[in-house]
């Protein structure tokens, strides 16, 4: 279901608000905002930290009969500044509770230590045997990439976690993958399901962006879609794009398109069992072609051929290709 304005009311109780996206490949991003029992608010993925946003939220507020001061608590699916951006700037001025999942908020603790550097680079580099000629584009890049806000919450989610919602049964699922702590909530009495970034209705989301995690991102996002394709007759609210229907074959399209690559790596290894990420990568099929990738898309696409080259090591995903 395609959104159709600023705030679109998705249930009872239940709306969609529109948050743009400035110069992003995507346009915006949804704020969803839920009514308890008790009449108060509570905010999934309040969006970018600008000012365009923050009159939005206001207004969506007062749209909906409540204001900043109903507020009662705030929930981010996951780490990245078009999610958690706003969160604190809306956490002071409403003395709502912000909540993460525990692994998430790991992943921000760690982020000053795990932030590339020129040595951690070159070390990279030799790994994955990148030419000398084309370690300085993407040195340039990866040193600059963006950190999320650094952001204390309130108190931190489990997996199978009841959300205090009153007149909610909002349920966290841990859907890793995406980064390492992505939340999936689900409200079974709604028939709703809020994905975040975890499974989006058109655009493949990427792995392993939300820092170094101890297991595979591909291996985790695989179990994941498991985890969230038997609510197939719910409604899936994304982070981005629009409502839609049919999670379980959102979810094996998902999972073919990743495991896709993976037996491409598989196919080039057999030809080489020893080859290095630089020369697997070549031989991969890009959409933009691999002598065309420079700068950040040859670095992501490095790093994706050593994502599923070690996937490749775990039973579980062997068994899928």
């Amino acid at each position: 279901m395609a959104h159709t304005g600023p705030l679109d009311q998705v249930r009872d109780d239940v709306w969609a608000l529109t948050m743009p996206m400035p110069g992003a490949h995507m346009p915006y991003s949804f704020a969803y905002l839920l009514r308890d029992s008790a009449g108060g608010l509570h905010v999934i993925d309040p969006g970018l930290d600008l000012d365009e946003n923050w009159g939005l939220l206001g207004w969506a507020l007062g749209e909906i009969g409540a204001g900043l001061g109903g507020v009662r608590s705030i929930v981010a699916t996951h780490l990245h500044p078009d999610h958690l951006g706003m969160a604190d700037r809306l956490r002071r001025a409403t003395g709502a509770r912000l909540l993460l999942h525990r692994a998430e908020q790991e992943a921000l603790d760690a982020q000053p230590s795990s932030r590339l550097t020129p040595e951690t680079l070159a070390a990279r580099f030799d790994e994955w045997a990148v030419p000398s000629d084309r370690r300085e584009e993407m040195a340039a890049v990866a040193v600059r990439l963006p950190v999320s806000v650094a952001v204390r919450a309130d108190a931190v989610l489990e997996d199978g976690e009841r959300l205090d919602i009153p007149g909610f049964e909002l349920t966290a699922i841990w859907t890793p993958g995406h980064t390492p702590g992505s939340l999936t909530l689900r409200d079974d009495r709604r028939s709703i399901i809020l994905t975040g970034d975890h499974v989006l209705p058109v655009t493949f989301s990427g792995l392993g962006l939300g820092g170094a995690t101890p297991g595979n991102p591909l291996a985790e996002y695989l179990s994941s879609l498991d985890r969230v394709a038997p609510f197939a007759d719910h409604e899936v609210l994304p982070g981005h794009e629009h409502r839609f229907t049919g999670l379980a074959v959102r979810t094996d399209e998902l999972a073919e398109h990743h495991l896709r690559r993976s037996r491409e790596v598989a196919s080039a290894l057999e030809a080489d069992a020893a080859a290095s990420i630089w020369w697997i990568a070549s031989q991969l099929t890009w959409t933009a072609g691999w002598k065309n990738l420079e700068g950040f898309l040859l670095f992501s696409a490095l790093s994706q051929t050593a994502m599923h080259r070690e996937a490749l090591e775990i039973p579980a995903v062997r068994a899928r290709l």
